[in-house]
Parts: C-alpha cells; structure tokens; sequence
C-alpha cells in the first residue's frame, strides 16, 4: 500500500511537471496531457505496489491523479502571476513626487476621518487623487513642509518603505486574482479530461490494467 503510494506520487509530480511545462512553453492546456497525468498515476502505483494492487490502491491513485492535475494547473497559473509581479514591482520607481503623493493621501485621510472638509479641486476626490493640481492646495503644502523637513536619510527610509508598502499591495492583488482565476480555469473539457484520468488512475492502480499481474 504504502509502496503503491510512494509509485502514484512519483507518477503524479512527473505528470504535473509535464503539464505545468507545457502549458508554460505553448500557453495552452492540452486535455490529453491531464489524461496521461492519470496514466503516469496509475503506472506509478501498479508498479511499485506489484502484487499488492487492490481498489484501495487503485482509490489512491485516482485521489493522487486529480490532485497532480490540479496541482500542475495551479502551478501554471502561479507562475504566470509571479512574472507579473516581477514586471510590476521592476515599474515601481518611487521619487519625491511618489512621496508628496502619499504623504498627501495620508494627510487628507486623517483630516476626513477627523470630519474637516477639505476644499477639493472641482471634479478631484481622495480616491481620484493622483498629483499636486487634484489635491486640496493647504493639504499638498502641508505635505511639502513635511518631507522638506526630513533629513536626507529619513527621506530615502520613506521612500523605501513605500515601495514596499506598494509592492505588498500588488502581491495582495495578483494573490487574489491568482486564486480566482484557478476556481475558473476548469471548464467542461477540463473535467471531462479529469474524469477519464482519474478512472484510468483508478484502473490502473487497482491492477485492473494488468499492471499487478
């Protein structure tokens, strides 16, 4: 039993190593590879279990195949969301601009949650906010009179700790995105493909495939 595992585990992440290399290099998923995922599964565990083969095995083997399956699929999509995170974090250059614009958005924050109504210029909020002429004059001053009044060295922390803060930001998103987009990469085929590798996995390691003869 234990050896049959050992054998459908082995099958399992060579198949979803295939799968995973696969849809990196051609961007596409191709249904079959998920049914060789099963085979590899099954082949795996008829081999090493030898005579030991029983549905118990072969019930092992089918649980191992469908999360090979998953697991190469997953491992496609998380690859895909760690280059973009690489890419957007190469985009985040933060200068004294980038700072004012933050220390500015904090300040209007405290003033809002405090209940002060600020003087927005026409057509700008908080949330639409993204440079000097959309923020209230007195707020941007403020913020100005602050960083000019950090040391060189307490600028470049600030600056620092607000790439990390953005960086973080984007991990949160893509993170979610990443999950979101595995719950709907399955279609109709996809399950279809799973089924027919889980019941090979299933023949197969149960010894119905001859492998435990």
């Amino acid at each position: 039993m234990v050896k049959g595992i050992i054998g459908g585990l082995i099958g399992g992440v060579i198949g979803a190593v295939i799968w995973a290399a696969i849809a990196h290099f051609t961007d596409r998923e191709f249904g079959i590879v998920a049914w060789g995922v099963g085979v590899l599964v099954g082949v795996g565990t008829s081999v090493l279990a030898g005579n030991d083969v029983s549905p118990v095995t072969g019930a092992a083997a089918a649980v191992i195949a469908l999360g090979s399956i998953a697991g190469g699929k997953f491992a496609v999509i998380h690859a895909m969301a760690g280059q973009a995170k690489t890419e957007i974090h190469a985009k985040v250059q933060i200068d004294e601009n980038s700072a004012l614009i933050a220390i500015s958005d904090q300040l209007a924050e405290e003033a809002e949650n405090s209940g002060k109504k600020l003087d927005w210029p026409k057509d700008s909020s908080r949330a639409k906010a993204s440079e000097e002429k959309e923020f209230p004059p007195a707020i941007w001053a403020d913020a100005k009179a602050r960083w000019t009044a950090m040391s060189p060295s307490a600028q470049e922390a600030y600056k620092r700790d607000l790439a990390q803060h953005i960086h973080a930001q984007v991990d949160n998103a893509i993170g979610e995105v990443e999950s979101k987009a595995f719950m709907e990469s399955f279609s109709f085929f996809d399950l279809l493909w799973a089924f027919l590798a889980v019941g090979s996995a299933f023949k197969l390691g149960s010894g119905e495939g001859g492998g435990g003869d």
